[in-house]
């Protein structure tokens, strides 16, 4: 479907492009094709790229319990001019920035953090969102509205909204979005005004009070996987000790003054502590496989038995 999809963009790209500029720069249809082929390309690999450094930095931050921060905007506010260097600032205080584009897209990636509204039949794949906006209007603000979800459900990711006017054309999204990412623990900050008037000393003032936020909540990351790491370490202390314990138990019930017995129990103990992870798979997997076996074919095999010890 997607490959259609962009193949449909591509041959409508061809066409208005020739339609306008054909006539006006004096090119056939064949040179209009191959610059407009170049340019598509050209588009797929910084798109790849950008998504490459999203995909590097979310894990980095996954790994070491930090925060990325993800820029809500619309194209133009690539332009220095425009986002008044604010991420810039965020940048200076240590929190990297991605934008929507450089948000992952590969389904595999981002099934893992939409896996229960796929489950529940709220949407059809990860990019679906009619469960929350089923009548959009416009490309921009779908991307802004489907990157406030992934924010939502990835605890590393902190939001900075961007929009020039509160009365612009980002305004049907502001409930949506606020609503999305009010329903986590997603540090969030709103800049909906950013040339309604000259902000540069509030836009200051509101970026430290974000970044302080922003410290509570990495803090917050930090205790929680203490305490993940903390419960693992307990965990294998209880296995430890109930394994302890039913050792004693076996051990109890051998009625051998020789103590051969009990040492091939204390090998064959020791023996299955030590086993790969290997074996342990393998014998999972054949457990399964008997698990699958169909009526029939236990009859079979027992059948199958009876006849060999018939045979001997």
């Amino acid at each position: 479907m997607k490959v259609a999809y962009v193949k449909q963009g591509v041959e409508s790209l061809r066409g208005q492009l020739f339609d306008t500029w054909g006539p006006k720069l004096d090119i056939t249809e064949d040179e209009n094709n191959w610059a407009c082929d170049q340019a598509w390309e050209a588009m797929r690999l910084y798109d790849d790229e950008m998504q490459r450094r999203g995909l590097e930095l979310l894990t980095a931050a996954e790994r070491e319990n930090d925060i990325v921060l993800l820029m809500l905007a619309r194209p133009y506010h690539e332009d220095p001019g425009l986002n008044h260097l604010i991420m810039e600032e965020f940048q200076a205080l240590g929190y990297p920035v991605i934008s929507t584009k450089a948000i992952p897209k590969d389904p595999v990636y981002l099934k893992r953090f939409f896996q229960d509204d796929l489950d529940s039949g709220l949407i059809s794949d990860v990019f679906d969102l009619r469960d929350i906006w089923p009548e959009n209007y416009s490309v921009n603000s779908v991307q802004k509205v489907w990157a406030a979800k992934f924010a939502a459900r990835h605890p590393n990711v902190g939001v900075v909204d961007l929009s020039s006017f509160k009365c612009g054309h980002d305004a049907p999204t502001y409930g949506l979005i606020d609503s999305v990412i009010s329903a986590t623990k997603t540090p969030y900050l709103a800049l909906h005004d950013l040339d309604a008037n000259k902000p540069t000393g509030s836009i200051k003032i509101r970026v430290k009070t974000f970044a302080y936020t922003l410290e509570l909540y990495k803090d917050e990351l930090a205790q929680a996987a203490a305490k993940s790491s903390q419960l693992e370490i307990a965990v294998a202390g209880k296995r430890a000790e109930l394994a302890a314990v039913y050792q004693t138990e076996l051990e109890r019930n051998i009625e051998d003054s020789s103590g051969e017995a009990k040492r091939g129990l204390q090998e064959a103990f020791e023996a299955y502590l030590n086993r790969d992870e290997s074996e342990l798979e393998r014998e999972s997997f054949e457990a399964f496989l008997n698990e699958g076996k169909t009526e029939t074919e236990t009859v079979r095999e027992q059948k199958s038995e009876e006849s060999k010890r018939h045979v001997a």
